[in-house]
């Protein structure tokens, strides 16, 4: 692949020279490499035809390159002048045909850009690498993009996944109405990603009925589900264009899952055209769209057709319908300072060879701007960090547009391979414009925007993790450069070009916008801990931009980082770095553009959030308290009017002010000003309105007013970066934090002023290659201060208390001369470093080269200053440390071992003291004697063997051949007095050592150390009172007259306010830890770490709610500054726990930072209450830590008791710890459920301990798992201390311990009761009874029902029809008085009023594993009641739960009554299923396959299923639903699981559902067992109330003091049905639903899960179980639930006349209008459509026709629908049932003999609403139309019916009807009366209709009634089959006269020929005389 430029000639030059002509040349630029041509001398009109070429190696160049070549004159003696310049793009070169050359004649340009007259000639062609294709032009697609009018707000998608996750979409489409066209067979498409459903067409139809489902199953990110499109598009299936488009609707699936229940439900979108230049409305289409995710549930999506729907407010536009084109313009100038991206290792090599000149700035940037999927990119400008692109990119689309957020991207272009990203930035469209009445377009800048990413440093191979940050979709770790843009918005037109060209003017305007100022960083850093041993010195780096990265070399110094120290180990677990006395202080001087009147804003709304925030926190902790305790609303109501005057005043306060001499405003400024002002006064007037009586009112008030302050917080033109403090090592970034840089930012006025500026805090390190984003990189204590330079004078006087020193810094370095001599030097091959250095080692800084600024001079002299970290020993930290040292020993092979010269030495072999001679430290104590290591590969005597030391390894066995061994003697020592910590006495020469230079140093000298360095310090002190400058070192050359560069000294502030204090860590307990071992527990224990210092608590075993009860005491912290700035900012406290184990390292758990309370024991001790914290292990909660932390002043001052002991350990002291009492827990251990194997083998012998507050019991062994899963004795007491408040109660753990052979006792499953609260009761001195359901046995004997009357025309589906609402579909059901079920709209476990039928027995689900690996493998059945015992009583009160009967199996009977399933998930490949029924209980099972439902996903089954089984072993009721296959395995659609034992276990008595009424005969017949006399009494029994007491006059009952009489229930005029029983019975059933609750009568609806897909629902089923117990007597009769059958019917329509038809065409003799009419109809859903003959040449409109339509359907009544089969495809082996309205359409055609017939117009009516006929023709009017009874128009947005329902008639009640309709068509967008017809209508039943025959058209038999021919007028006749009457009626009648005028000039004619013919013969025998 290869560019070719032939240069051929110029002319017209300009002559630059003032003797002779010009000497050109041309230079040619692309990608970075220049060529360029021979020198033409003396010429103005040169000729080179030379050829240029670029080899471009495997990558295409974009269409977007540009070639840049320049005509410039030789100069021997100074710079080569220009001649001219001009640029061509690539497009057509790289469009055009491979290899053809292009000509080019360019007229080139000025230094100015302004034309000259010379011209350039070139030859350009391109050869593209094989397989690749010219592409077509990546211009801006200007296709529309629907969408609703507003962008959706995302409500619920911060609760989503960042993991691929399994979605459903499922769309119904339901109808269409008023679709534009005439005669149309429409059609509905829906696409997702590529995937496209389609409907049935539907014939001759604007208003189709399709009713059909469709679902898609994505697996993607989340994010990325939500930013796919569904696409709706109604087409015409008619025609030679097939599929030819109607409208379509577009939408985000994103705004479908942020409506409520993530469902669109019975919506009307409003249908555009896109491709019209303004769309408009081309129908409406009626659809239902759920989205569904793991866990979510459908909701209903059945289709309405009701005549109350509120169509315009469920209307959703299409976004082209209001929307224009639009285009955003974005202007970018220019970037700057853009990190590294090449290796440069061609450039390398260009400076070695002499080729060219190498280039320092390696990246080849552009920019790249992305929105709503389109993107447009500037051009490349090659080896430039600080590119100026001048463009302007164009982005066209709909405006406002869904997208809501434009990308911005950096790019380096590569030569090989993709092209790397610089870094991204992203710009909401919701913060830079505004919708509604005052809004604005969206608008931005002139502004810089910072883009970040990976760390700026280049790397060979990106990560993983640098790749996510460099595109946006991680937090960038450091800043990689900025883009001057700007924006605006232009409406009305699509851009003409992706791009253009930014000429100077615009260029120069925008200056203002990059002038800067000069600001300033302050950070004072107080302590670094919680480190991680680096093995090398460490230091803190700060930065701003490039300001302060000190890796940066285009930048001025700062002193920006702090000097490098060696890590201390903590005594526990982790790092500090030893900053005593002196803190480290670094200041950044930067330069940016004073935006601070934008940052000031933002940090007043931030304000005013944090205002909120705490209020709101305040008023939700008091109503969360109120559960515990009941406290009076005064102290509620006065933080209600706290937080709401507080809000008040905040939003009546001004915003910051703009000062017009220090700041640019931009347009965004002032529209964001303006919309901030506006919001707070309209939030200040909602709040002023809201109600305080009611507290949560308040706090959703509270809340919005929160989300709407955090988007006015929004601040897009934040053109300073964000600072960054970097935990380094060297040059290697360890770890970061990233702080807004106006969250630092100062301001005079306390509300505009940054939250953390100058104020001390906590800030934690995130390591940048943290895969888990749950580590930790350190913690810094820091006050960070950024501000303008003439503000700095105000950080000084607010830290009065600070003195500021700085100190000159060079390390003198020297390396070992030859190893072992112990002669250093400062020269040699291993000296890599300068004489004297940085501490890096990577400038020169000799000492005597060091000059100060100006404003600074030196105090004293060098001196020798070691870093204080190197004093600190090896043990330092520690309390207990190991001695250890190697006894050495040799012999000639196979002799006797002797001790070797080296006898002691370390584990490198290098000498060391005799094991006696080593001494013990002050303060510590030996603890063992000296032993040798035996846990090493050593043999008995821990000798270890060799060959030769240090060059083999070790060998634990003898060889003869070994001639060296050693074994390693220890001794462990322990602190047992503290001692101020051990530092290593310095040599006074000040050397520190190390292997390496980049290795860490030490004190003394070892034998290894190879390298060594020390600190030369100087004082620098100002010359001049007031704020010094900025302190910088200028190094000069060996000359002395030249800086060769700068450095920067460093600085430290020392306080004059240190205090010393105690910090109290209470840690009491945890509670819901995540399981660490694969048992499901954990051995945790609890890491505290604050300041330089890290304790931990004892481990407790086993357990995932350890209660420590400890508190670790911190002694001696000392912090500097005053106690005021310590009690508000004190430093946090990090508590990790982690899970011990037994070989690995620990396992991390959960992590909380706390801040503790500062206590002055002067001002009172009041002890500090525990307080729960959250745990996190990421984002993720993982449980909560119980604990309190108080930081004790000590300073001479009494410090309160100390704790008291348990052993060594301090616990928590009274006052803090809660205040415990005797407390009895009692456990109903009933059993266990679905237990999964453990170990491949079968939990067959479980027992549970119970454990709680250290307290444990544990239950009996069960005895077979698979006989009973019971326990024999379920009852289990035990008495524990519990705190008396609820707010501490510790969580109950369980185990469950399967009991296995050879003493095997696994833990195979845990759980966690955290709400123990729950449970608890008062104890009571006499028991209650149990409340238990008992199913009982059917009494024989039993009365028996009276028999009553059976009400025929009432089934089960007219109640059903009832009680969800379509009463139409239910007869006079409700009119007779009959009752309603409940129809449950979920399951009935999940009813709120039925406790889940937990009421009695709890199910607790079992987990095992650890950490996010935990499954769940099985259920606790069972429950908990908790009681204080009274230390008082001398009787122990009687046990709650004692009583329970015993849990022996009980046989039952199930009876499952499946009513309909609802979109099923389609199975087969057309999209449809087949299913059927499969009920399982135990190893019982019935299944429906015989009598599956072909092709449907909403069947109706009716189906009833008994089957039996024992409870507990056969709980769990499983109904599947399963697709029929003929030939492949039927295919599982899904199933639901019924727990039959909690409907058993509970007092609601859920075994059978009670109906509202008590009848004895008929469809409703009472089905229980039990009368409701029977169930009353039982029920009052069971709960202790007394009663019921009967009374006969008037029939009444008296239940707990309340009396119940009949006439309560049924008033006198109530209407009863005839099937009721006894008023006894009925009066009892009345009571018990009003006094008891009880389950009632019901259907359910179940969600059909699949095992393959979990959380995805499959579909519903509605259904309900009655629950019998097994008996030999017979059990009442089933309800008959049987579907309803379709009844046949037979339409006819005998169509007599059509009147005013339009006349469409022209006769072509006579030329009069007229049409050749008849009349077509069929049924909707059909495909019977039948004709009428044709009258010919209706003339006047008027047509007779006398004909007969017959149509034979299926209809059911009481439903008003019609039930249509009919195959899906030929090869189906059954019909697919269709449930639709009844509509009848019949049209108007005018008849053609060759072309198409020709529509005139139509009519659709539905049979059970038809509108009343006209009595006659001139009674058809507009009031038969209902779109006309408005303005007319057919895209009106009220959509209604086509008839008006309130005068309705229904056909099949009237069985026949007469009379005059209308005929309609559209005309321009108008409805219009086009004919009128004169029809009868009449239906009759199958049996009617062979009783009074009738035959199609005229046909025999020809009767009811009989049809007479037509009374056609003469002229009605087919011209071709009737010549005569064509002659007579058409030729005669028009052109009579000039028949006959014809016929006598033939006569004429035919004598004058004759005459002709026979005049020559005439006048020969004439002559001749004959006669």
């Amino acid at each position: 692949m290869s560019l070719e430029i032939k240069v051929v000639s110029a002319s017209s030059l300009q002559n630059l020279e003032t003797l002779g002509k010009s000497d050109p040349y041309v230079t040619i630029n692309f990608q970075g490499e220049k060529k360029k041509t021979e020198v033409q001398d003396g010429t103005l009109d040169p000729v080179w035809e030379e050829t240029l070429k670029w080899e471009l190696g495997t990558k295409p160049p974009r269409a977007d390159e540009c070639i840049d070549i320049t005509v410039k004159d030789y100069e021997r003696i100074g710079k080569n002048r220009l001649l001219g310049k001009a640029t061509i793009a690539l497009r057509n070169v790289v469009h055009a045909a491979p290899g053809t050359p292009l000509d080019y004649d360019l007229g080139l340009l000025d230094a100015n850009d302004s034309p000259t007259v010379g011209t350039l000639k070139l030859t350009i062609s391109y050869t593209p690498p094989a397989g690749i294709s010219a592409t077509p032009d990546g211009g801006v697609d200007a296709a529309t993009v629907g969408g609703m009018p507003q962008m959706p707000q995302q409500r619920n998608r911060d609760k989503l996944s960042s993991a691929k996750t399994k979605f459903q979409i499922r769309v119904r489409v339901v109808e269409g109405r008023q679709l534009m066209g005439c005669n149309i067979n429409p059609v509905c498409q829906v696409s997702m990603n590529g995937n496209a459903r389609q409907t049935k067409a539907h014939k001759g139809t604007t208003t189709p009925w399709f009713d059909q489902i469709f679902f898609f199953q994505v697996e993607k990110l989340p994010a990325e589900v939500m930013e796919d499109y569904l696409e709706f598009k109604v087409c015409n299936s008619s025609g030679i264009r097939a599929s030819t488009l109607i409208g379509s609707f577009k939408c985000e699936v994103g705004m479908v899952y942020d409506q409520a229940e993530h469902a669109i439900l019975n919506r009307w979108l409003v249908l555009a055209n896109p491709e019209e230049p303004t769309p408009t409305v081309q129908g409406y289409l009626k659809v239902c769209v759920a989205v569904l995710g793991p866990g979510d549930v459908c909701p209903d999506i059945t289709a309405r057709q009701s005549d109350q729907d509120d169509v315009e407010a469920n209307l959703l536009w299409s976004a082209g319908v209001h929307l224009q084109p639009a285009t955003f313009i974005l202007t970018v100038y220019c970037a700057q300072n853009l990190p590294r991206m090449d290796a440069g290792t061609m450039q390398t090599l260009k400076e070695v060879l002499g080729i060219g000149k190498a280039s320092k700035e390696l990246v080849d940037p552009y920019l790249m701007a992305g929105y709503a999927g389109r993107e447009v990119q500037t051009k490349i400008l090659y080896t430039n960090e600080n590119p100026e692109f001048r463009q302007n990119l164009h982005m066209g689309f709909l405006f406002p547009s869904m997208c809501n957020v434009i990308k911005i991207t950096l790019k380096d272009w590569d030569r090989v391979g993709d092209d790397d990203t610089i870094g991204t930035a992203l710009i909401p469209i919701s913060a830079i414009s505004a919708p509604g009445e005052n809004g604005y377009l969206p608008t931005f800048g002139p502004s810089w925007v910072s883009v970040y990413g990976a760390r700026r440093e280049w790397e060979l191979l990106d990560s993983n993790d640098a790749e996510k940050m460099n595109e946006g979709s991680e937090e960038g770790c450091a800043y990689r450069g900025r883009a001057l843009l700007a924006l605006h918005t232009q409406v009305g037109s699509y851009p003409p070009s992706p791009t253009t060209a930014l000429d100077n003017e615009e260029f120069n305007r925008i200056m203002r916008y990059r002038g800067t100022r000069k600001f300033i960083l302050k950070c004072q850093i107080s302590g670094a801990w919680h480190l991680e041993d680096a093995g090398k010195p460490l230091e803190v780096e700060v930065s701003i931009g490039n300001f302060g990265n000190k890796l940066e070399n285009t930048m001025m110094p700062s002193p920006s980082s702090t000097h490098p120290s060696n890590p201390v180990f903590d005594g526990c677990k982790y790092y500090f770095l030893p900053w005593s006395g002196a803190e480290p202080f670094v200041t950044v001087h930067c330069d940016y553009e004073d935006v601070t009147h934008r940052l000031h804003c933002v940090n007043h709304i931030t304000a005013i959030i944090m205002t909120v925030k705490k209020n709101l926190h305040s008023l939700k902790s008091l109503l969360r308290g109120r559960r515990y305790k009941q406290e009076e609303d005064k102290e509620v109501e006065d933080c209600i009017q706290t937080a709401l005057s507080n809000l008040v005043s905040a939003c009546n306060m001004a915003l910051p002010e703009v000062d017009p001499v220090r700041h640019t405003e931009t347009s965004l400024d002032r529209h964001l000003r303006d919309r901030r002002r506006l919001e707070l006064d309209q939030m200040k007037t909602t709040v002023l309105k809201v109600d305080t009586s009611d507290p949560q009112q308040v706090v959703v008030e509270l809340e919005s007013a929160l989300d709407t302050l955090e988007v006015l917080a929004q601040e897009p033109q934040s053109s300073i970066p964000d600072v960054f403090l970097w935990m380094m090592s060297g040059t290697k970034r360890l770890a970061y934090v990233r702080i807004p840089a106006h969250s630092v930012l100062f301001a005079h006025e306390p509300t505009s002023q940054g939250t953390l500026a100058g104020k001390f805090h906590t800030y934690t390190l995130r390591k940048p290659e943290d895969e888990t984003k749950w580590g930790v990189g350190g913690v810094l204590r820091a006050s960070v201060w950024l501000g303008r330079e003439e503000e700095g004078r105000d950080w000084w006087q607010a830290h009065q208390d600070l003195q500021l020193t700085v100190y000159a810094e060079s390390y003198e370095n020297q390396v070992i001369s030859v190893p072992g001599s112990g002669k250093w030097v400062d020269s040699g091959v291993l000296m890599t470093r300068p004489k004297f250095s940085d501490a890096d080692g990577r400038l020169s800084l000799p000492l005597e080269s060091i000059t100060f600024s100006d404003g600074w001079t030196f105090q004293g002299d060098w001196f020798i200053d070691p870093d204080p970290s190197v004093r600190f020993t090896a043990d330092a930290g520690r309390n207990l440390f190991t001695e250890e040292v190697f006894e050495q020993q040799m012999r000639v092979p196979g002799g006797t071992w002797i001790p070797a010269p080296n006898t002691w030495a370390d584990a490198r072999g290098h000498p060391a003291c005799a094991r006696n001679d080593i001494n013990l430290p002050e303060g510590w104590a030996w603890r063992d004697a000296w032993t040798y290591d035996l846990q090493r590969a050593v043999d008995g005597e821990g000798w270890e063997y060799t060959v030769e030391s240090g060059l083999l390894g070790w060998s634990p066995q003898e060889k003869l051949y070994h001639v060296s061994r050693r074994r390693r003697w220890i001794r462990e020592r322990h602190l047992v007095q503290k001692v101020e910590k051990h530092q290593e006495t310095l040599p006074v020469d000040g050397w520190e050592y190390a292997p390496l230079f980049r290795l860490q140093f030490h004190a003394l000298e070892r034998k290894m150390d190879v390298v060594r360095r020390r600190r030369w310090r100087r004082r620098l002190v100002p010359t001049q009172p007031g704020l010094p400058p900025t302190p910088r070192l200028s190094i000069k050359t060996e000359k002395g007259d030249e800086i060769s560069q700068l450095t920067c000294p460093r600085m430290y502030v020392i306080s004059a306010e240190r205090h010393m204090y105690q910090l109290r860590a209470h840690i009491y307990q945890a509670r819901d830890l995540p399981a660490g071992d694969k048992t499901g527990l954990s051995d945790p224990y609890a890491v505290v770490s604050f300041c330089n210092g890290t304790q931990q608590t004892d481990r407790q075993n086993a357990t995932l709610c350890p209660t420590w009860d400890q508190t670790l005491i911190f002694d001696d912290v000392e912090l500097t500054g005053p106690v005021a700035t310590t009690r508000s900012q004190a430093p946090d406290i990090v508590i990790e726990v982690f899970d011990w184990d037994a070989r690995g390292a620990p396992e991390f758990l959960g992590r909380v930072f706390c801040s503790p309370s500062v206590v002055e024991a002067s001002l009172g001790y009041q002890p500090h209450a525990l307080q729960w914290y959250p745990l996190a292990r990421g984002d993720v909660t993982q449980g909560e830590l119980l604990a309190s932390f108080e930081l004790l002043l000590k300073d001479g001052e009494e410090l309160p008791m100390l704790p008291p002991t348990r052993g060594d350990l301090f616990m928590v002291p009274f006052g803090v710890r809660p205040l415990l009492q005797r407390t009895r827990v009692e456990v109903l251990c009933w059993g266990v459920r679905n237990m999964a194997t453990y170990e491949l083998q079968s939990v067959t012998r479980p027992s549970i301990e119970f454990e709680c507050g250290g307290e444990r019991v544990i239950s009996p062994i069960m005895a077979n798992i698979r006989l009973n899963p019971n326990f024999d004795e379920p009852h289990l007491v035990f008495d524990v201390e519990l705190p008396k408040e609820e707010l501490y109660m510790p969580p109950l753990t369980l185990r469950v311990v399967d009991h296995r052979s050879f003493g095997s006792k696994p833990v195979v499953a845990t759980a966690v009761v955290n709400e123990l609260h729950k449970y608890s009761v008062e104890p009571r001195a006499a028991r209650e009874s149990t409340l238990m359901t008992v199913l009982m046995k059917q009494d024989s004997t039993a009365s028996k029902h009276k028999p009553g009357t059976v009400d025929t025309e009432i089934d089960w589906w007219a109640k059903y029809y009832v009680s969800c609402g379509q009463s139409e579909r239910a007869g006079a059901y409700f009119s007779k008085g009959y009752e309603k079920l409940e129809v449950l709209a979920g399951a009935l476990e999940d009813e709120s009023r039925f406790s889940g039928f937990k009421d009695l027995v709890d199910i607790v689900p079992l987990f095992r594993g650890h950490g996010s690996h935990a499954q769940e493998v099985g259920e606790f059945k069972g429950t908990f009641r908790v009681y204080p015992l009274s230390p008082d009583d001398s009787e122990e009160p009687p046990l709650i739960l004692d009583g329970f009967p015993s849990p022996s199996p009980q046989e039952v009977v199930a009876r499952v009554y499946v009513v309909l399933g609802q979109d099923l998930a389609p199975k087969d490949a057309g999209g449809s299923s087949d299913p059927y029924i499969v009920v399982k209980l135990g190893k019982m099972m019935k299944t429906s396959k015989d009598n599956y439902r072909p092709n449907t996903l909403n069947p109706l089954f009716g189906e009833v299923f008994e089957v039996a089984g024992t409870l507990p072993l056969h709980k769990d009721l499983l109904v599947q639903v399963w697709d029929r296959d003929l030939i492949t395995s039927d295919d599982l659609i899904g199933e639901t699981t019924i727990d039959l034992e909690n409907r058993y276990l509970t007092r609601h008595r859920a075994t059978i559902g009670l109906p509202r009424q008590y009848h004895v005969s008929g469809g409703n017949k009472w089905r229980d067992i039990e009368l409701p006399t029977e169930i009353l009494k039982k029920a009052a029994h069971l709960r202790n109330l007394e009663g019921p007491v009967w009374q006969s006059q008037p029939l009444s009952l008296t239940l707990s003091g309340v009396q119940y009489s009949l006439t309560d229930f049924e008033p006198p005029d109530s209407v009863l049905p005839p099937t009721v029983g006894d008023s006894k019975e009925r009066l009892a059933l009345y009571v018990l639903h009003k006094a008891m609750p009880l389950v009632p009568e019901h259907v359910e609806t179940r969600v059909l899960m699949h095992p393959a897909h979990p959380g995805l629902p499959q579909g519903q089923l509605k259904l309900w179980v009655d629950i019998y117990p097994f008996t030999k007597d017979p059990l009442p009769t089933a309800v008959d639930i049987t579907p309803r059958q379709a009844h046949k019917y037979v339409l006819r329509i005998v169509v007599y006349n059509v009147f005013e038809a339009p006349l469409q065409e022209t006769s072509f003799v006579g030329g009069e209008k007229m049409s050749d009419v008849y009349v077509k109809g069929w049924l909707q859903g059909t495909t019977n459509v039948q004709k009428t003959d044709i009258h010919y040449r209706c003339m006047d409109g008027d047509g007779n026709f006398n004909w007969r339509l017959v149509y034979d359907l299926k209809m059911m009544e009481a439903e008003q629908v019609m039930v249509v089969e009919h195959k899906e495809h030929p090869w189906s082996l059954h019909t697919t049932e269709q449930r639709r309205p009844p509509q009848l359409t019949l049209q108007l055609w005018d008849n053609d003999l060759i072309l198409r017939d020709d529509y005139l117009s139509e009519m659709t009516l539905d049979l059970c609403r038809l509108p009343k006929p006209a009595k006659s023709v001139g009674g058809v009017g507009p009031s038969q139309v209902p779109q006309m009874m408005g303005d007319g128009d057919a895209n009106s947005v009220a959509i209604t019916m086509l008839d008006d329902h309130t005068n309705s008639i229904n056909l099949f009640e009237a069985k026949r009807i007469y009379g005059f309709y209308p005929f309609t068509r559209i005309v321009e967008g108008r409805t219009e009366i086009a004919g009128k017809i004169e029809m009868e209508m009449e239906v009759l039943t199958e049996e009617e209709s062979k009783l009074r025959p009738a035959g199609q058209g005229r046909d025999e038999p020809n009767m009811n009634p009989k049809l007479a021919e037509p009374d056609r007028p003469a002229t009605s006749f087919l011209w071709i089959s009737s010549p005569w009457k064509s002659f007579k009626h058409i030729l005669w009648k028009n052109y009579k006269w000039y028949c006959i005028t014809l016929v006598l000039l033939l006569l004429l004619l035919l004598f004058l020929l004759l005459f002709l013919y026979s005049l020559p013969g005439a006048t020969i025998d004439y002559l001749i005389g004959v006669d």
